[in-house]
């Protein structure tokens, strides 16, 4: 009896066991926890936020833990049976720059000890206010001091947003402008005249554009549904530089629209600088000044600019390849690329049209002025009733090799004046010609096809790129316009 009462015991206590077992460790699903809303917002800093969280314990929720840029950070107890948390975030740190992300992850831990996914928020830092133009919202760029940003700070434009510049703005030497690819600057068209909003550069650019998202400097009226963009909305875009060799940064696949007279220009900006894949397009003015310094220029478009194209001077210096002048229509009796006081650079297929030769007006196609002492190769001048080439008296022409050449090149559809004054000395012995090419004509500067030269700008230095033939555009499968540049009636290419 006494071994059979033992055995009884034994079994009850095992049996009370299991049960306070069962009682004291029930088992939970996998808890889960996710943000309500968005999971990424702006923020600017000193600024905080509520996170609200939506937790599902199954009864079992312990606690919830916070990290920060994947370190821990905080946790928290919550009741077994809760269904929401909110956390605010502490002020956003000063120092940030524009676009910095500061990334939270939220877990729910059960009674199991185990843990849900990790629930990501992300904050990314806005250093400027929001305005609404027409219906967009766009960062505001209200920054320097008078309109100065001091020397030791960047000033950066990020991919995904886009921006509002209210006024002019100067970067001090010493200082940097950076725009990501893809953003648009819109520039305030309701500045006085006499206060255009505009840029410029005296320190450092990092324009980084690319041929599917290029960088855009606009009109904001472009936004406005009772306005219409026009030439002469802002100002200029400006990079001042410090002489030859000098280096200002990079500028690459940057399309400026509607701003004033000399939308794009350069002043002693030196060789060290990259400049390539920009379009001026409908300026008040000329839409390319280069002016001193020694910089070089690859990829460029002037279309439609009511003062002409291009405008070289003073001691320029620099070497340029692949320029386009697209003029649709009639605008004034401009020097549409004009190489002036004594400047002396060296082009390399350009192609520069008229509005069409059977105008009466006495637009030139290009003029040397002055001293200049341009040596130009591979360059289609056309569609100008008068002056495709004209160069004044101080200009010094003799041969192959002297100070001015323009040579390996076509002037047609110029009835009147293809060559005038001195330049008339061009049309032999410098392997001219004024035979058509099929394809161009106005505001059509791809040819229909390859027309082959017999001087490779190569041989003329490193920045030369091979390109064997007349024109700055090879052929249609050649044309790097494609995707970033506007034809004159708006549309990108």
């Amino acid at each position: 009896m006494q071994r059979i009462s033992f055995f009884l015991g034994v079994l009850l206590t095992i049996a009370f066991i299991g049960v306070s077992c069962d009682k004291e460790e029930p088992q939970y699903d996998t808890p889960q926890i996710s943000v309500v809303g968005e999971s990424l917002i702006d923020l600017k800093p000193g600024s905080t936020v509520n996170v609200k969280l939506q937790l599902n314990g199954d009864g079992g929720a312990k606690s919830v833990v916070v990290t920060k840029n994947g370190g821990f950070l905080k946790e928290f107890t919550v009741p077994p049976t809760s269904t929401e948390f909110i956390y605010t975030t502490e002020p956003l740190e000063k120092g940030l720059a524009e676009g910095d992300e500061v990334t939270y992850g939220f877990v729910l831990s059960n009674l199991n000890n185990v843990d849900s996914q990790e629930a990501p928020f992300t904050i990314k830092v806005a250093l400027y206010d929001k305005v609404t133009i027409g219906t967009t919202e766009l960062y505001s760029l209200a920054i320097g001091v008078d309109g100065i940003v001091a020397s030791g700070t960047e000033t950066k434009l990020i991919t995904g947003r886009d921006y509002y510049l209210p006024h002019y703005l100067t970067f001090e030497p010493g200082s940097k402008l950076t725009i990501e690819e893809g953003v648009h600057l819109y520039m305030n068209a309701d500045a006085d005249p006499a206060a255009l909003a505009g840029i410029d550069i005296q320190g450092e650019a990092a324009v980084m554009g690319t041929a599917t998202a290029p960088i855009v400097l606009t009109s904001s009226n472009v936004l406005k549904a009772d306005k219409t963009p026009a030439p002469g909305d802002w100002a200029e875009f400006k990079i001042s530089g410090d002489g030859a060799s000098s280096n200002n940064g990079t500028v690459n696949y940057l399309r400026l629209e509607y701003g004033g007279n000399r939308m794009f220009r350069l002043s002693n900006v030196g060789s060290a600088t990259s400049i390539s894949h920009v379009q001026a397009f409908k300026s008040a003015g000329e839409g390319v000044m280069v002016t001193d310094g020694n910089v070089n220029l690859k990829y460029i478009v002037a279309t439609d600019c009511e003062g002409g194209s291009y405008r070289l001077g003073d001691k320029y210096q620099g070497k340029m390849q692949f320029l386009i002048s697209v003029n649709s229509i009639y605008f004034k009796d401009n020097d549409d690329f004009t190489i002036r006081e004594d400047a002396a650079p060296v082009i390399a297929n350009a192609t520069v049209l008229g509005a069409g030769a059977d105008l009466t007006s006495n637009t030139h196609g290009m003029r040397f002025r002055a001293n200049a002492a341009p040596k130009v190769y591979n360059t289609i001048i056309a569609g100008f009733p008068r002056r495709g080439l004209r160069a004044g008296d101080n200009v010094t022409i003799t041969d192959m090799n002297g100070a001015a050449v323009f040579a390996y090149s076509h002037v047609f559809n110029v009835p009147r004046d293809p060559y005038r004054e001195k330049a008339t000395a061009f049309a032999s012995g410098f392997h001219n010609s004024e035979a058509e090419i099929p394809g161009i004509g106005v505001a059509a500067f791809v040819p229909s096809a390859v027309q082959a030269s017999a001087f490779n700008p190569s041989s003329l230095g490193s920045f030369f790129e091979s390109a064997p033939f007349v024109g700055a555009v090879k052929d249609a499968a050649g044309d790097w316009t494609k995707g970033w540049v506007k034809n004159p009636d708006g549309k990108v290419r």
